[in-house]
């Protein structure tokens, strides 16, 4: 480590407001979410300071069933590394995370890392878009529709992280056909706090697809998200290039790329 540099446990939630407020916030969705009241008490986020300033973050969500790490820097790669390597010892022995390449190669073994996908990060950028006109065939889901939700996911969409906190915000939009959800849109992360949210879920049964309906649940997640949302941002693999296609047409834009995987550490 360079004369100067240390790292430290950030506990002042305006501290790493502070710092991520220079970066594109539609990258940094979810460390926003984590500020929020009900998500920060599950949260241990270290950082990197050069002499006192601050130069670089990560982030440990223990809320799930597998611990979180939020380790992606689109521009400081080399502070992400040193902090990343300084903080592996306090890492959990298994973990989902969120990382860039660079830092994934550089800190941690090959044999180490397990289930490795390449992300994009979209920002939704474009609201004249969107139709305001209320869609009869879509409908908003709430709790109360949980199992209906869960059937159509584990049928069409089984490495999904659905959480049941985030479909209790009702802020869930999905089409049936003769009683059956067959499409679905909601969200992962949602903080009008920090205005950020997280369009998570998207999925249609397979013998639905290719009939519009995820642009049309999509649609309608957004109509309701921006009344509220000023960030509303997604991930989606970079090879499904359908989705992403989908995307765009509603009004979403690329912005940065990262590395999902388990690590055993």
């Amino acid at each position: 480590m360079k004369t100067g540099e240390k790292i430290r446990v950030v506990h002042d939630t305006n501290i790493v407001c502070e710092y991520l407020k220079g970066k594109t916030r539609y990258d940094y969705i979810y460390q926003f979410n984590n500020l929020s009241d009900d998500q920060w008490k599950n949260v241990v986020c270290y950082g990197l300071y050069d002499n006192d300033e601050l130069k670089e973050i990560a982030m440990v969500n223990i809320n799930y069933s597998i611990p979180v790490l939020l380790a992606a820097s689109f521009n400081n790669v080399e502070y992400n590394i040193e902090l990343i390597r300084r903080m592996k010892r306090f890492l959990p022995s298994r973990f989902y995370t969120h990382i860039d390449k660079a830092t994934l190669e550089a800190v941690f073994a090959q044999n180490c890392i397990h289930e490795y996908e390449e992300y994009l990060n979209m920002g939704f950028c474009e609201y004249d878009t969107i139709d305001k006109k209320q869609n009869n065939e879509i409908v908003r889901l709430g709790y109360k529709d949980i199992k209906d939700i869960k059937e159509l996911i584990d049928n069409s969409y089984p490495e999904a992280w659905l959480d049941d906190e985030s479909v209790k915000t009702n802020e869930n939009f999905g089409a049936y056909d003769n009683g059956k959800l067959v499409s679905f849109a909601g969200i992962l992360a949602y903080s009008e706090q920090y205005q950020v949210a997280a369009v998570a879920h998207v999925t249609t049964l397979p013998e639905y697809r290719k009939s519009g309906y995820a642009e049309k649940v999509v649609a309608e997640l957004l109509k309701s998200l921006i009344t509220k949302i000023q960030f509303i941002g997604l991930n989606v693999k970079v090879n499904n290039l359908t989705a992403i296609n989908c995307y765009k047409k509603l009004g979403f834009k690329e912005f940065g790329r990262f590395i999902a995987c388990v690590i055993e550490n």
